[in-house]
């Protein structure tokens, strides 16, 4: 949420002053950090260690280990003046696969109003070795418009589980093709280590509750952190994070093998967002 804002800012600001070109690109990967959750950006994003579900794929691939079943979720958000986001991840064990994009729509009015938009696709392994999994993430982005250009990064991970207490990190960008444009200039990957720690405690049957903490961006250029609170009964769940920019909070509803995800996040300069995962799972 917050790399969203920071990436329309960015192209607002350069494209104003400048009209398109390389001037407007910033924040390479950005499209992935906006997520493919809705649990999670409940959560504030604070998901690196407890990544049990499809959004392993994003947050943690280690944590794809321990995944059962088959799974397909998404993601739909329309919000920050129209700025339309999605996503549909198919997940089975140890693998996931998504799809994402991100599109501002028209912003402005005929030749001064332009618009920004990318496509992704997010592959994950991940393996178990006793209460350690290891795990590796594929990323590749293609933006489309206002500028056409690609580019990939590969991202290992580790998930240490012992009893109540999770611990995720994930090295994004260890390794990358710039994102070349058709102009022939690139842009790095931003890169960093996400180190998550969590920890579960069940008090009675059919009750969980979860805390977690997420520091990103760790020997990057713009660290930040998370965090997040969540309970379950039964059920139902319920949780509220904070981001790094704001509060998040967010509701959902299990029954059978369906899974409905709401979160909600306001922000005085981007407006409010309201985002639905639906979860399908066999």
């Amino acid at each position: 949420m917050r790399t969203l804002g920071r990436t329309l800012v960015l192209l607002g600001v350069s494209l104003a002053c400048a009209g398109l070109g390389a001037m407007a690109r910033e924040g390479v990967g950005d499209l992935f950090n906006v997520g493919v959750s809705s649990r999670a950006l409940g959560l504030g994003g604070a998901f690196t260690a407890i990544a049990d579900d499809e959004a392993g794929v994003l947050y943690n691939p280690a944590c794809l280990s321990r995944y059962r079943g088959i799974g397909l979720s998404s993601l739909y958000v329309l919000g920050f003046a129209g700025v339309g986001q999605g996503a549909v991840v198919v997940a089975v064990p140890y693998a996931a696969f998504g799809l994402l994009f991100l599109d501002s729509g028209l912003i402005g009015d005929g030749e001064e109003g332009f618009r920004y938009a990318s496509q992704g696709a997010v592959l994950g392994v991940g393996v178990p070795a006793g209460p350690v999994s290891v795990g590796v993430r594929w990323r590749f982005l293609r933006v489309s418009t206002p500028f056409v250009g690609s580019g990939w990064s590969l991202d290992p991970a580790v998930a240490v589980d012992v009893e109540f207490l999770h611990v995720g990190l994930l090295w994004e960008g260890a390794a990358s093709a710039p994102v070349a444009y058709d102009d022939g200039s690139e842009e790095d990957w931003e890169g960093g280590l996400r180190l998550g720690v969590a920890a579960t405690l069940s008090p009675m049957t059919g009750v969980t509750w979860t805390a977690s903490f997420d520091a990103l961006g760790l020997l990057g250029l713009s660290p930040s952190i998370a965090a997040g609170i969540e309970a379950w009964i039964g059920g139902v769940g319920a949780r509220v994070g904070y981001d790094g920019t704001g509060l998040a909070c967010g509701l959902s509803a299990r029954f059978a093998g369906l899974e409905m995800d709401w979160a909600y996040a306001a922000r005085d300069d981007l407006g409010d967002s309201h985002r639905i995962t639906l979860a399908l799972r066999f």
